[in-house]
């Protein structure tokens, strides 16, 4: 019964990583103040549509979405992250592969935006901990300060690594 369980569990996890495969996270998108729902859903489209547009040169067509819908609770002054599900993962994988493009971005509607793949919960608490246990064992190693590096997760499932990138220091 605890064998039947416990796979049940892993399929049910598996369905779920798999139907987040399509999907994109971005944060810092501004939300329109309003009690409107629909209104703010609409501003919400509006910024994507423009936002693919200008940076990734993506037409979006509406039946390129198949959800589009801010995550967490609504409160006045706060912007919630944005979930898009595209109907297909073409879209997201150019918008994944080309994300240097925000970096050179200087409009200044789509500046401190960010953008991640939507993970399980599971996944998100793994690449945590493998982040902050590279930070320590930075800390006991190095007698420089992490705050002078990237520490960045690259890989997938098993092969998954922690990369340690030095900061540029900018002369101002």
């Amino acid at each position: 019964m605890m064998v039947q369980k416990e796979m049940s569990k892993k399929t049910e996890e598996d369905r779920d990583t798999e139907s987040r495969k399509r999907n994109i996270v971005i944060y810092r998108v501004p939300e329109k103040t309003t009690q409107n729902v629909s209104e703010r859903k609409a501003n919400g489209e509006s910024y994507v549509r423009d936002l693919l547009d200008a940076v990734f040169n993506i037409k979006l067509e509406k039946e390129d979405v198949e959800k589009l819908y801010r995550l967490r609770q609504w409160s006045e002054g706060k912007a919630r992250p944005l979930l898009i599900g595209f109907k297909n993962s073409e879209l997201k994988q150019t918008i994944m592969a080309n994300l240097g493009n925000l970096k050179q971005q200087h409009i200044a509607r789509f500046r401190g935006i960010s953008i991640s793949h939507d993970l399980h919960p599971k996944e998100r608490k793994e690449i945590k901990s493998m982040l902050q246990k590279a930070k320590d064992e930075h800390l006991d190693d190095d007698s420089e300060s992490a705050e002078n590096f990237w520490f960045k997760v690259v890989g997938k499932s098993q092969r998954k690594k922690v990369l340690k990138i030095r900061k540029q220091v900018s002369a101002s």
